[in-house]
């Protein structure tokens, strides 16, 4: 009866063993996932932030003011895109005050007169965005 007991259990506890297996395999995929996904938002993180450096980094031709509304327009534009992708709070305030700045650009208000004083002030949010960045990579 004995050898019987242990023939039929025997599968059993292999079925257990296995199960225990198949648990710890699961168990190490969806670590793997973690860490996949965690590399992907390290990646995603610093393309918005290479992304937002180089828009924060504009400065148009005040010598040509039409092509520097243009010039503008058009980064305001990507700025507002980039804004509305990026999931820091931090950096899309960043690229708000960024955006708000060349959109003062884009409406004539800054001419070749007031264009020192102006990058000035954007060489700041500059500084804002790329510190935003270095925080989010550290």
């Amino acid at each position: 009866m004995r050898i019987a007991a242990a023939v039929v259990s025997l599968p059993l506890l292999a079925g257990l063993a296995a199960c225990g297996e198949i648990q710890e395999a699961q168990q190490g995929l969806q670590q793997a996932n973690q860490q996949l996904q965690g590399a992907q938002q390290s990646l995603d993180t610093a393309q918005a932030c290479l992304q937002a450096i180089n828009a924060a980094n504009f400065v148009p031709n005040f010598a040509d003011p039409q092509k520097a509304q243009a010039d503008a327009q058009a980064k305001v534009t990507e700025i507002q895109q980039l804004a509305d992708q990026t999931a820091d709070e931090t950096l899309k305030q960043n690229l708000l005050d960024v955006q708000e700045s060349v959109q003062q650009v884009a409406d004539g208000q800054i001419d070749i007169e007031a264009s020192a004083e102006w990058t000035s002030a954007q060489l700041d949010k500059y500084q804002a965005v790329t510190t935003t960045c270095s925080r989010l990579a550290g």
